[in-house]
């Protein structure tokens, strides 16, 4: 599709449904996957043609409405965001609404907490040529940051606190997974993990930190980390509900 373009979209109960298409010669079915970040996305067959697609999604309309009816109340507002006044962002397990703030007086972009407001500032110049992009280069940059502090700081507490000796520790973007263990033992991270409490930051972490005694997830791996996590359960509970909400 070429940028610009309007998307296909479907229309229930008033509200519009708009839709990313993919055709695969791998998919023998269509498949609908509703995110976050990137909206309604539709996997389609080489047969399908554009009409059967609308038609298959007009009649998932109620479950596609539901699921993003359902990360938005996550999310405290409709997602996938369009980083505009007033949307919700997670930090340290916590919800702040945005501010933008983009005129002649700024100079560098920042983002500011101030009580339950994430003030995002932008130069005019910059905002005027990137708009919401350029509100999320914002964001993404000082979320790399905070992470990169948050994070590394955890580890070396919980290193030192077990008595393991640490390799390379790299804070990334990862798409489907919250942190990982080279048997090298290096250390991967996600920098999205600094939008979940402090406590389910301290879960992902002693999680990857076991694995460097054991590359496995038998019983006696978990036995490692519930001995220096008794609830680790309910932090891992948390991650798995609030997960899918933790991006942009």
């Amino acid at each position: 599709m070429k940028a610009g373009a309007a998307l296909p979209h479907v229309v229930f109960s008033n509200r519009v449904i708009e839709y990313k298409i993919k055709y695969s010669h791998m998919a023998s079915s269509l498949k609908i996957v509703v995110d976050a970040k990137d909206g309604v996305l539709v996997t389609a067959p080489l047969t399908y043609n554009a009409m059967m697609v609308n038609d298959i999604m007009q009649d998932k309309s109620i479950w596609v409405l539901e699921k993003m009816d359902y990360l938005a109340a996550l999310a405290g507002c409709p997602v996938p965001r369009l980083f505009v006044d007033g949307e919700q962002f997670f930090y340290l397990g916590n919800r702040f609404e945005i501010k933008v703030q983009a005129n002649e007086q700024v100079q560098h972009q920042a983002v500011i907490i101030n009580g339950r407001q994430m003030l995002v500032e932008v130069p005019r110049s910059v905002y005027l040529e990137g708009g919401a992009g350029a509100v999320r280069n914002a964001l993404v940059k000082w979320y790399k940051k905070q992470a990169n502090i948050v994070i590394n700081e955890r580890i070396i507490f919980y290193a030192s606190m077990i008595g393991i000796e640490l390799a390379k520790i790299r804070i990334k973007e990862q798409k489907h997974r919250w942190g990982s263990c080279s048997e090298k033992g290096n250390l991967n991270f996600n920098w999205h993990l600094v939008m979940a409490p402090e406590q389910v930051i301290d879960y992902v972490i002693i999680h990857e930190l076991c694995h460097l005694k054991r590359m496995d997830h038998s019983l006696a791996f978990w036995g490692l980390v519930e001995a220096l996590m008794p609830d680790y359960k309910n932090r891992r509970r948390w991650l798995k509900k609030y997960g899918p909400v933790l991006t942009f």
